[in-house]
């Protein structure tokens, strides 16, 4: 049995013996929209629960706009090529308008890369901002919830008469599925706000994977609340990053309704849990702090004491922002739990994703194939690694035995494995 695992630009073939292979796991095939654009459009028109753009009245208000970075494959140009001209008409002036991108804790977007995703006449007539997490002096406080984590947002965005939010529904292991009012905790959000939100997270659901309100979820709609959004605007799009529909509104409602229509593409389901788990990152590859995420659906195909692989290119290494993050990487659940409890941790972003990485860990052996991972980063994240996806396969069928059987991931950064005739969880 060939099979293709997509590998940053290029592909991986496996072949593998079709008797071991329980399931070829990925995105749905969806027919997208024949007009995106006028999907865009009926979207704005008719939006959920929440005012037209017409009835927020915009003329003579400032109005921010947040977009999510290149580590997303939201089809930004396309809802910004509607919703821009609609603000323009409603009277809104192009000084107005201000475009934050919502890096969260990520690298700022470089000029080339903001070209790409937003388009270059979208570039040359507004203003862009990379939101920077670490200046206080750009951040605004606002309250604590959840009982230690403190909202921290961009100052700018908060200030503006009229706030709208973009983004792309697929599932998340944190937050259940992306989207929706997580463009601003941790998109906008300040670096302590971010870190805190990770760590409870992972201490309250470590792998929150298709769960539609987790606690993390619920920490993010208090925290979309808060801020007071005036408009969101998510789109579904297929796994080759067409669109399907696209869903405005109230934050919460336009954003559940659109979940519900993202289920029907990316919670697949599945035969049953195998023995090891090959799982590409894609799309989610630039680095590994992206590349995670395929480790977090190949949990839920995998037994408890499961192998997996996790195939990944990381052109940019581990973790670009994250310098902390291996160091954290070499300690399991109970030290890095001790190490949050003593205070003393330089980056809770990244200790907050060493645990989630620390829970599956400590329930499958995981091997790594990895062009931009070196040996050494490898050995400190307790990872094996090979140079070849059949040298981890066959590493792996000496410990689990010739009969053991694989699940294939071919977009475990955007698919959520799904057990037939488990119910769908919904509430940690």
């Amino acid at each position: 049995m060939l099979v293709k695992l997509p590998y940053g630009a290029s592909e991986i073939e496996l072949d593998l013996k079709s008797d071991r292979v329980l399931g070829l796991i990925r995105p749905s095939e969806i027919t997208p929209a024949a007009d995106p654009a006028s999907v865009v459009e009926r979207a704005l028109a008719t939006p959920l629960g929440g005012p037209t753009i017409d009835e927020l009245a915009p003329r003579g208000k400032t109005v921010a706009i947040a977009v999510d970075d290149v580590t997303r494959t939201t089809p930004t140009h396309l809802l910004l090529s509607k919703l821009l001209p609609a603000l323009r008409k409603a009277g809104v002036r192009r000084d107005q308008i201000t475009i934050f991108i919502a890096l969260g804790t990520h690298r700022h977007m470089t000029e080339s890369e903001i070209k790409e995703k937003y388009g270059p006449t979208v570039v040359e007539e507004y203003t862009f901002v990379n939101h920077d997490f670490d200046d206080q002096s750009e951040l605004t406080y606002m309250e604590d919830l959840a009982g230690d984590v403190p909202v921290w947002i961009n100052t700018e965005f908060l200030k503006s008469d009229l706030r709208i939010v973009t983004g792309n529904i697929i599932p998340h292991f944190n937050a259940g599925w992306a989207a929706g009012a997580k463009i601003l905790l941790p998109g906008l959000a300040g670096e302590e706000t971010v870190g805190r939100m990770h760590v409870h997270s992972a201490l309250t659901t470590p792998n929150g994977l298709g769960i539609d309100d987790n606690p993390t979820r619920q920490l993010i709609d208090a925290f979309g609340e808060s801020v007071k959004i005036h408009m969101l605007i998510n789109s579904v799009i297929t796994r080759h990053k067409e669109i399907i529909d696209v869903y405005a509104g109230h934050f919460r409602m336009a954003h559940r309704r659109g979940i519900a229509h993202a289920k029907s593409v990316y919670r697949v389901p599945i035969q049953g849990l195998a023995d090891i788990t090959v799982s590409s990152s894609y799309p989610c590859d630039l680095e590994y702090w992206q590349g995670l995420k395929g480790l977090f659906s190949a949990d839920l195909a995998t037994k408890v004491g499961g192998g997996i692989v996790a195939v990944t290119p990381c052109p940019e290494g581990v973790a670009v922002m994250h310098p902390k993050w291996i160091e954290y990487l070499q300690y399991d659940t109970e030290e890095l739990k001790e190490m949050y409890q003593s205070g003393t941790i330089e980056d809770y972003v990244a200790l907050g994703l060493a645990l989630n990485v620390a829970h599956v860990r400590e329930k499958h052996p995981v091997c790594i194939v990895s062009h931009g991972i070196s040996d050494k980063a490898a050995e400190k994240m307790r990872f094996q690694k090979y140079d070849r996806v059949e040298d981890a396969l066959e590493a792996l069928t000496r410990r689990y035995g010739s009969d053991s059987t694989i699940n294939v991931l071919t977009h475990g950064g955007e698919v959520y494995p799904h057990l037939i005739n488990q119910k769908p969880k919904n509430v940690p």
